[in-house]
């Protein structure tokens, strides 16, 4: 399995050591201004959109979409949307109910410069760890990176994670710490499915496995 990945995760970890270094290294709001705080309209334009790339609704799509391929891969990106959405939703309503957004911490913790916001972007105030949306982002490109049969393609969906989770933080939607988590955790779990899931339907075959959905196009 580790071998149908590793373009991705080898980028990955370079990337989370990087972060993981910065957030050692330095106090909490310094990665965030350093991320929010250089903005540019072009920016604005492209992220507010772009973030929804990490939201449940891309990975179903995402899973819809594999259901013209293979049912077997619609069904394994299906328990990977669950699972990991299900822990990101435990994390943040279950464990670290309390753990403030950046609206709502630099509002009771003045002294900061302002936040760059965007018209139109609803700021929220709690449940900020970890990201549900980077949770979901590095899951479904990790998907797909195991999915696709030029293992390169690793490295692009790497970054499309990344971007996700940096334009969380963009969007003054989280904290960096939230979208390393989020990352984590996402990474993790599908690491640990693609690992026992595929030799489990191996175990117990279907014939439905090798079926895929087609469009049939009437012919005038």
């Amino acid at each position: 399995m580790l071998r149908h990945v590793r373009p991705f995760l080898l980028l990955y970890f370079a990337l989370l050591a990087l972060v993981g270094g910065g957030l050692l290294a330095t106090p909490r709001h310094t990665l965030f201004f350093w991320v929010n705080g250089h903005h540019a309209p072009l920016l604005d334009q492209f992220f507010r959109p772009f973030t929804n790339v990490g939201d449940g609704a891309f990975y179903v799509l995402v899973c819809l979409g594999l259901l013209f391929v293979r049912f077997r891969w619609a069904l394994l990106g299906f328990v990977c949307f669950a699972v990991t959405s299900l822990a990101a939703q435990v994390g943040k309503h279950l464990i670290f109910t309390g753990h403030p957004r950046p609206a709502r911490y630099f509002q009771e913790h003045p002294g900061y410069p302002a936040l760059h916001t965007i018209e139109g972007v609803v700021l929220g105030t709690l449940k900020s760890f970890p990201s549900g949306h980077s949770t979901s982002a590095f899951s479904v490109f990790l998907l797909l990176a195991y999915l696709v049969r030029r293992k390169a393609w690793g490295y692009a969906f790497v970054l499309l994670a990344a971007l996700t989770a940096y334009s969380r933080v963009y969007l003054a939607q989280h904290f960096v710490e939230d979208v390393f988590a989020g990352s984590v955790l996402g990474t993790g779990l599908t690491l640990a499915l693609l690992a026992w899931l595929p030799g489990w339907l191996n175990r117990y075959p279907m014939a439905w496995y090798d079926y895929r959905l087609q469009l049939r196009v009437k012919r005038g």
